[in-house]
């Protein structure tokens, strides 16, 4: 009788994969085609089923996770792949595809696992590195209490440069933490060059006590050009200009929302929006966004045990996690077992008081181009 050693059939598929293009073919400066990101994608698909092995222990799957690695650098698969196995000393890698996906989930979760392992000074180098605006813009959809203090010192340093200053003010804004902090250097009469942009950002904030306490300091006009505006019903006798409308909406709320299929996707789409309201609700709508929360598109706060906080829109939960949409449409999860408190927020993650960002004739023009787009 003879016996055979049972291999796991992902080793063998993995080592395949993984002999049939050596980690030289992947070189930095070889151009990324099709059929490179195919394997790139099949090894990590490998390799991210073996989650959970012990790499101290098992050398030969150590050796498949390293040539995923190779294959993967700069891609997100990247990032996934340390997340699962818990690997350290690539915070270096992380912070420069931080930089390169400032906008999106990528970057978010490079750098919060970079900031798990305190390697605070990895992005101290990534923010005075030319790159630094972009990773300013990562460590904000990060939403990590520990951005706060790398980014703080920034906005009072007049010689750092301004795209850096103005992109770390835009990013302690989506901080709880940070955008206090920003409040305290309005109160304190600290980088008044900014204060226009800080004015901003803090009355435009999710976070209801920070907006009130912002309006002390800025308070919001009527509107834009200082008028006050008449009654929802007597607004809607107005016409508007709805070509113009449409570029008001391009300028204010397509960060939020999307008309057939352009903007971005966190706030209810708007596609139809005018075959559901009329102009007096809409104007409501607009003005007022908290007194008709659409269904599925409540706040949702989240305060964790390790001090940081989360808020958005719910997308989804298990008994392991939940995953929240930020405004800006990054998703991101949070572990069950990290959270101390969720909260179901009353008030709209939109902002009240829009109109001091329109005059009364682009309001107009607004809520034309809002209530001309009806179900085809």
């Amino acid at each position: 009788m003879s016996f055979r050693t049972q291999t796991p059939s992902c080793w063998l598929l993995a080592g395949l994969l993984l002999a049939s293009v050596t980690s030289a073919s992947f070189a930095e400066d070889a151009p990324v085609d099709a059929e490179k990101l195919r394997k790139a994608k099949l090894y990590a698909d490998v390799v991210m089923r073996l989650k959970g092995t012990d790499l101290s222990t098992d050398a030969k799957t150590k050796g498949m996770v390293e040539k995923a690695l190779t294959a993967n650098e700069g891609l997100p698969a990247y990032v996934e792949i340390i997340e699962a196995f818990a690997l350290q000393d690539h915070d270096d890698q992380l912070v420069t595809i931080a930089a390169a996906h400032p906008d999106d989930a990528t970057g978010a979760s490079a750098l919060r696992v970079v900031l798990a392992n305190n390697n605070l000074d990895a992005v101290t180098r990534g923010l005075a590195s030319p790159t630094g605006a972009a990773l300013a813009r990562a460590l904000g959809n990060a939403n990590d209490q520990k951005a706060v203090a790398l980014l703080l010192p920034i906005v009072s340093d007049k010689t750092r440069d301004l795209p850096l200053r103005q992109d770390s003010v835009r990013a302690l804004g989506k901080i709880e933490q940070g955008a206090k902090a920003l409040l305290d250097l309005v109160v304190a009469g600290q980088a008044k060059d900014l204060k226009v942009l800080m004015g901003g950002v803090l009355n435009n904030a999710p976070w209801d006590a920070i907006r009130e306490a912002a309006a002390k300091h800025f308070p919001p006009p009527q509107s834009k050009d200082n008028q006050i505006l008449p009654s929802n019903a007597e607004l809607a006798k107005r016409s508007g200009d709805a070509a113009h409308g449409e570029k008001v909406f391009n300028t204010i709320c397509a960060m939020c929302h999307l008309v057939n299929g352009k903007g971005i996707d966190y706030g209810p789409a708007l596609g139809e929006i005018g075959s559901k309201l009329g102009k007096d609700a809409m104007y409501e709508a607009v003005l007022f966004p908290s007194n008709g929360i659409e269904h599925n598109y409540a706040t949702t706060s989240l305060t964790l045990k390790d001090g940081n906080s989360a808020l958005g829109i719910q997308v989804s939960e298990t008994e392991g996690e939940i995953a929240l949409k930020a405004i800006g449409g990054i998703v991101s999860t949070y572990k069950q077992a990290d959270i101390a408190q969720k909260t179901i927020l009353k008030t709209s993650s939109m902002p009240a008081g829009l109109q001091a960002a329109m005059t009364q004739q682009e309001l107009v023009d607004l809520v034309e181009y809002l209530v001309s787009l009806k179900k085809k």
